[in-house]
């Protein structure tokens, strides 16, 4: 039984979780080893920090007119890109690290010969990946948003 005066998930989403990278449910492996990515939780200090400024860069763009009703099919479109731009900006803040992950430019995604070559891990490259990979931002926000993934085991409960 769980503590309730000992729950913090604020203090947990700073210890941050490994996720298990899938795609349509299925884990995904590298050299027969986990791709993971490291993440601090949404309620962590980076998280709400970086919560705030993506909200503050969507409302900028929209100059707080953005009524769906009122846009044009292609102001639509270029609302859901600025949207998926702002999330995967905001998921790079919060990945610190990972393991496994490779990259094929997205001009040779269709050429058979070309060859994945490992992604080192940086703040940048994490932009980038997760922008470049929107499926990717799916199982970010499942797990993200599950807070059974950072709640640590309460000593004493």
């Amino acid at each position: 039984m769980t503590a309730f005066a000992r729950i913090n998930t604020r203090q947990d989403a700073e210890q941050g979780a490994i996720w298990h990278v899938e795609f349509d449910s299925e884990p995904l492996f590298h050299e027969e080893k986990p791709i993971e990515m490291d993440f601090l939780g949404l309620e962590s200090d980076v998280g709400r920090r970086a919560a705030a400024a993506m909200v503050r860069k969507m409302d900028k763009k929209s100059k707080g007119k953005r009524k769906a009703a009122s846009l044009s099919v292609q102001e639509m479109i270029d609302t859901a890109e600025d949207s998926e731009q702002a999330r995967a900006e905001f998921y790079s803040k919060l990945c610190t690290g990972w393991r496994g992950v490779t990259y094929i430019e997205d001009k040779d995604l269709d050429d058979p010969e070309a060859e994945p070559v490992p992604m080192e891990f940086s703040q940048a490259n994490a932009a980038k990946l997760f922008s470049t990979r929107s499926w990717l931002l799916v199982g970010i926000d499942d797990f993200l948003g599950d807070k059974s993934n950072f709640l640590r085991e309460i000593v004493g409960s």
